[in-house]
């Protein structure tokens, strides 16, 4: 098995701007095991910085396609770019075993996100990505470039991030919401990501019914899931120049674990208690699926036929001929 970091992509144009804006990109890609798919921004920023806090902040949606076939999709609830903590996005890449690495800077930007994928492509494959950002707040800039990698290697799953179902719950309400899980032969279901639309937890409880039939708190959901001992790591200039800040939780985002459920219905059932004086709000819950997957690496050319070489040989060649 061999390790290999492969760039597939770059412009200067797929970045954030004072206007929210949505982008597409697509390209070949080069045949193997994506143990991981990375998301790149780096340059430079005026203004003290792009966002409160980490830069993933910024982006509103994204989509990952391989071959027509969809691997990653979230979308956030929330523009999170003002607030200081760690948003949803870098908060799922956490709870799936990714990462986000940042560059602890107001100004010298650098982000990288790291999600896991575990997807064997074959020979003349190709991925699409659809990525949306927030507006950049008045007065900052950003000037630098979007780049896309792949990790090939070795991965024990491929990870499946799927499409969100979305319910509107009224406040102080019990309702259940009826959870829709892709159907991939062999999948189980690792996790639901489930979050609100607004910074806060308005969730007062909820009752997982694969797991029993008594209500979580978002503490609890906090607990079970390891984000409650400080599970995630966000940027925070002014709180730490040296490294990231340690979160133990993302306001109104809760992960689930399912210890690999596997569904037959076709879906999983969440009773969503909610707090006196939210008002009406809208509850987004994302699967998160495993199947077994098979390869490690790139798959690269390799010469077969080869000629012994020597300067003595080359020298009597030459006098010979």
């Amino acid at each position: 098995m061999s390790v290999q970091y492969t760039k597939i992509y770059q412009d200067s144009t797929t970045v954030p701007t004072l206007a929210a804006g949505s982008f597409n990109v697509s390209n070949p890609v080069p045949a193997g095991l994506v143990e991981s798919f990375i998301v790149v921004l780096k340059g430079t920023s005026g203004g003290g910085g792009v966002a409160a806090s980490s830069m993933t902040s910024l982006i509103s949606n994204l989509r990952v396609v391989f071959n027509g076939n969809q691997y990653f999709n979230l979308n956030s609830l929330a523009d999170r770019s003002a607030t200081n903590g760690q948003d949803v996005l870098g908060a799922l890449v956490d709870d799936v075993g990714g990462y986000c690495a940042e560059n602890i800077s107001a100004t010298a930007q650098d982000l990288t996100i790291s999600i896991p994928c575990g997807i064997n492509l074959p020979t003349n494959s190709r991925f699409e990505v659809d990525i949306s950002y927030y507006a950049l707040a008045g007065g900052l800039t950003f000037t630098g470039t979007f780049e896309l990698w792949c990790k090939f290697g070795a991965s024990s799953n491929a990870t499946i991030i799927g499409n969100a179902t979305s319910f509107q719950i009224p406040e102080a309400s019990q309702t259940m919401m009826t959870v829709a899980i892709p159907a991939f032969k062999g999948a189980k279901v690792s996790g639901i990501a489930l979050q609100g639309t607004a910074i806060a937890d308005n969730l007062s409880q909820v009752i997982v019914q694969p797991l029993g039939n008594f209500g979580m708190t978002p503490t609890y959901l906090r607990g079970a899931s390891g984000a409650s001992q400080n599970g995630y790591l966000y940027k925070d200039v002014g709180e730490d120049s040296l490294g990231l800040v340690p979160a133990s939780q993302t306001t109104g985002y809760y992960f689930i674990p399912l210890y690999d459920l596997d569904v037959s219905s076709g879906s999983v059932n969440l009773l969503i208690t909610t707090v006196a004086g939210a008002g009406t709000e809208n509850y987004s819950a994302v699967p998160v699926l495993t199947l077994p997957t098979g390869g490690s690496g790139e798959k690269m050319a390799r010469q077969t036929a080869s000629a012994k070489t020597g300067s003595a040989d080359a020298i009597l060649r030459r006098a010979e001929d």
